[in-house]
């Protein structure tokens, strides 16, 4: 397996890996377009994917300050913050498939997008972590990341038009907004 910088040409693969890990239509392709325009600034791609000889088997979506206002749903918390929006970046999405989990693929998807914050002199990470998520293993995995919880957001998802793998349709999911604060930015 390999970790390499998201490219145009990946975006169906991603879609196809998303619709089947995630749930049916959670990213369009559109929407995966502008993904990957929002996670390339000054030249530095900060999403990447993980593939093998069958194709994705995971990516991490990721935009530096300055390329996104906003996650997948709408709520922020950006008063909670102790520095300002314009140098914060985003972990959008972290998914892999189920063969390629546990053998430390996540953390090294993150990382790779993290030496792209610090080349653009990022000064946190944002997220927004799936509570219900397997064994708590969102959150669990961002706070063993360095991730601080900021605050919840009950039914975060309820206006994306998707089918939810845990609840259908409409995802009454809860997010928990997380921070990482970068010490080298």
């Amino acid at each position: 397996m390999q970790i390499r910088p998201l490219s145009k040409s990946d975006l169906p693969a991603v879609k196809t890996f998303t619709d089947k890990t995630i749930g049916l239509n959670y990213f369009s392709l559109q929407e995966l377009q502008e993904c990957h325009d929002k996670s390339l600034s000054s030249g530095i791609m900060c999403s990447f994917v993980l593939e093998n000889e069958s194709g994705i088997q995971g990516f991490r979506l990721a935009y530096p300050p300055g390329t996104w206002s906003k996650g997948k749903g709408s709520k922020l918390r950006s008063d909670l913050w102790q520095v300002p929006l314009e140098s914060v970046g985003y972990f959008q999405s972290l998914f892999l498939a189920d063969s390629a989990q546990g053998q430390g693929w996540g953390p090294r998807l993150s990382e790779a997008s993290i030496e792209s914050f610090k080349k653009l002199n990022t000064k946190a990470i944002i997220t927004h972590a799936w509570k219900e998520s397997p064994n708590n293993s969102s959150i669990r995995y961002l706070t063993k990341f360095g991730f601080k919880s900021v605050t919840t957001h009950p039914e975060y998802w309820v206006d994306v038009d998707y089918e939810c793998v845990l609840d259908g349709k409409p995802c009454r999911c809860t997010a928990e907004e997380m921070i990482k604060y970068l010490e080298e930015a």
